[in-house]
């Protein structure tokens, strides 16, 4: 079973949770030190679809999957729990804050996991949001 997110170095997920906060020089140092995949993640994340076309071409189709596990397609989700670490399938749910996964989490002490999640979760109500006003919709 593959460990997925679990496989990078807390500091690695450290950079990638400061990207996705929009802090440049994080997503900038996840491309140069080898981490590109987890840059094109967190595009991804913020609905770049060119990123995940970078996933599949370049051997990270796990994290285009695990993107759509987060946005609650059930095959994903099948998939990740299937092929992954468990805590990359409570990571799923505890973007969507669901407080069984973010219990589970926190009693594993996946703490890493947690913040991403917040994260992203963070970034997901943000889009909701910018979605839900016509003076920012896209024609």
């Amino acid at each position: 079973m593959d460990k997925g997110l679990l496989k990078y170095d807390v500091r690695v997920l450290l950079a990638l949770q400061q990207a996705m906060q929009g802090k440049d020089q994080f997503f900038d140092w996840l491309v140069n030190a080898g981490y590109p995949e987890l840059s094109a993640f967190c595009n991804l994340i913020g609905e770049d679809e060119e990123a995940e076309a970078w996933l599949v071409k370049h051997g990270y189709h796990w994290l285009g999957l695990l993107s759509h596990a987060i946005d609650g397609e059930d095959p994903a989700r099948v998939w990740v729990l299937k092929s992954l670490h468990r805590a990359n399938f409570m990571f799923c749910l505890a973007c969507r804050s669901d407080e069984v996964a973010v219990s589970w989490l926190s009693k594993f002490k996946f703490e890493i996991l947690l913040r991403l999640a917040s994260e992203v979760a963070a970034i997901r109500k943000k889009q909701e949001l910018d979605a839900a006003f016509p003076y920012k919709m896209r024609f």
